[in-house]
């Protein structure tokens, strides 16, 4: 009869919990530069009037050090109306229709409703590539998957 023993278990155990408590602190800091990107694209096209608006977004860390999560949006009262008003003219719409009547300058042409969503479901792959690249570097390895 043969017998083994089998030592260092506890090492390992120490290792697996700290791989796993960097995997999320790197998974972090990836949904954070993810969501910056996110606030980024949005702001480039959300409507501008006196501004109020662009200056109220955010993006915040809420989750916890084992469940990380960002959450990215606008603190502004009206930013869901303006956000999901499909009929509100903006941008080169807005531009045309007022311009002329209230003489003031061009707001910009990429201004739109669904400021958020839109560059959310556009630049996906790059957010969800920025947060892989971010967690596979802090991992420190090549043939993290």
């Amino acid at each position: 009869m043969i017998v083994s023993k089998v030592t260092g278990m506890g090492k390992i155990l120490r290792n697996i919990k700290k791989s796993d408590a960097m995997l999320m602190r790197r998974l972090s800091v990836g949904l954070k530069k993810g969501g910056l990107h996110l606030q980024r694209e949005s702001q480039k096209i959300v409507p501008v009037d006196l501004g109020p608006l662009k200056a109220s977004a955010f993006t915040r860390s809420i989750g916890t050090k084992k469940k990380p999560h960002v959450i990215v949006g606008y603190t502004a009262g009206y930013a869901t109306p303006v956000h999901e008003n499909l009929d509100a003219k903006h941008g080169a719409a807005f531009n045309a229709a007022y311009s002329e009547k209230i003489g003031f300058k061009s707001r910009g042409p990429n201004q739109q409703a669904k400021f958020l969503e839109a560059p959310a479901r556009q630049h996906r792959k790059t957010i969800l590539t920025m947060i892989y690249h971010t967690v596979k570097i802090g991992m420190g390895t090549k043939n993290f998957r």
